[in-house]
């Protein structure tokens, strides 16, 4: 049987002890350093009732267990188009219709179960505009326990939905560009922590992609501690908000022993108080760029022919070193070399058979001194030895008679064997002036005055 229309009091009267609402019938706030105030008029608990259902912004009923609207509010009304007195005692598969209804139902049986129940729906406004909403089921329990009626009430959530829904939109944008991206992408906490890496990062290094979060990246990176490098002294600019973005180039080792090349870009997260909270970076591959740049710093270094450093390499290592050695007070050495009878090969067998006794020189040249000596081709058949690394008075001698002996085997020219020799000047500072033009050309005239004395022989030069 449908329920009959009821007021607040009868409410109030039917069900005293379970309403949600009980209110003091005078509330007074001492307002200090004010004038007192008069204080409100008694209101009973029905009046409080009412004034809060009316005033509460929000559209509220209460739906009995028949399912019939046992009261509504203006506001519930007035999405309606009604007058909330039009609405008392109508079934509310008439209000809300039979499909509706259906799709309602199961959060009402759960209500009328004794649970809160809370969802969200589209609801159509008055203005024809459909907004978001949390509904709210809140069951009221008789003085037996038992669930006699559920206060419905609506929050307009339509803002904060619109703006969860637009930022899960762009989260997932953003997560899709980032998973989607060339680049590796690596984030960071403020300890360096990983707490995002993207498959791609997790391509590029080799990583398990389930054992890298939480993990330091300076381990992951196998980054020294003592001299974390480039890449290391970057993140720690970004950790210690020296700077909020900083680029650097690494060299790493993947887990498959592979070595890959790397550009850093990365910039720091801070809050509101300048405190750092995450770091991010941009991960590129630039392996094929290095080997680019490394071959062609190769081209520039080297001699097409032996593999040595060319003339203007060694001029520059040889500043360096002579650089050094005026801080330090080393001593520095240099041993021109020039063949014997060299000439006699382009002539006789032609400039190819002379190319190969060149690259031949040179190996045996590198195999003769030591692992810390540096070997260059000046041009034609003269090449050079920098020595500049535990040096004393007998080095360049001992060098000089290692490479004498490492020429003395025949060399194979043509299907023929050929004994070449070579004249070496050797210059060194001290006593002699530390620049690099001076000590070649002093060295150039001791390697001619040993030609003259004879093949096969050294000369140091001397201070004018």
């Amino acid at each position: 049987m449908a329920t009959q229309p009821a007021t607040l009091d009868g409410l109030v009267d039917q069900a005293p002890a379970t309403l949600p609402i009980r209110m003091a019938e005078k509330i007074v706030f001492p307002t200090p350093h004010l004038a007192p105030q008069p204080v409100a008029p008694s209101r009973t608990p029905t009046e409080m009732l009412a004034l809060l259902s009316r005033h509460s912004g929000a559209p509220t009923a209460i739906i009995g267990r028949d399912l019939h609207f046992i009261y509504v509010n203006t506001i519930f009304a007035n999405w309606f188009g009604l007058m909330p007195e039009q609405l008392v005692g109508v079934p509310i598969r008439d209000v809300y219709g039979e499909h509706n209804n259906t799709r309602y139902m199961p959060f009402l049986e759960r209500a009328f179960a004794g649970e809160v129940v809370r969802y969200q729906r589209q609801v159509r406004n008055p203005m024809g505009s459909e907004e978001w909403h949390t509904i709210c089921l809140t069951p009221c329990h008789d003085g037996s326990g038992q669930v006699f009626a559920i206060v419905t009430a609506a929050l307009d959530v339509h803002e904060l939905r619109v703006t969860t829904e637009a930022l899960r939109t762009a989260n997932q944008r953003l997560s899709s560009h980032m998973e989607n991206s060339p680049l590796a992408v690596i984030e960071t906490d403020r300890e360096l922590r990983v707490v995002y890496c993207s498959a791609r990062g997790a391509e590029l290094f080799g990583w398990p992609a389930a054992d890298v979060r939480g993990r330091l990246l300076p381990d992951l990176l196998a980054l020294d501690p003592a001299d974390p490098g480039l890449l290391g002294e970057a993140l720690l600019r970004l950790r210690g908000r020296y700077e909020t973005r900083n680029r650097a180039e690494a060299t790493h080792r993947r887990a498959d022993g592979s070595v890959i090349h790397c550009e850093w870009f990365s910039s720091a997260l801070t809050d509101a108080r300048g405190e750092l909270v995450s770091v991010m970076a941009l991960v590129e591959d630039v392996s094929a760029r290095a080997l680019a740049a490394q071959h062609l710093r190769h081209q520039a270094e080297r001699d097409s022919l032996t593999g040595l450093f060319n003339r203007s390499a060694f001029q520059a290592s040889l500043a360096q070193s002579l650089e050094r050695a005026r801080d330090s007070g080393d001593p520095v050495a240099l041993l021109f070399i020039d063949l014997d009878g060299f000439k006699g090969v382009n002539d006789a067998f032609g400039h190819a058979a002379g190319d190969e006794v060149l690259r031949e020189v040179a190996l045996r040249l590198n195999g003769a001194v030591r692992d810390t000596d540096t070997v260059a081709r000046l041009g034609g058949d003269e090449f050079a030895v920098l020595l500049d690394a535990d040096i004393d008075a007998s080095t360049a001698e001992t060098v000089s008679r290692r490479i004498f002996a490492a020429l003395e085997p025949p060399f194979n020219i043509a299907s023929r064997q050929m004994t070449i020799s070579a004249s070496i000047g050797v210059a060194a500072h001290p006593p002699l002036d530390a620049h690099a033009s001076g000590l070649l050309k002093n060295a150039d005239q001791a390697m001619y005055e040993a030609k003259r004395a004879g093949k096969g022989c050294m000369r140091y030069a001397t201070a004018p």
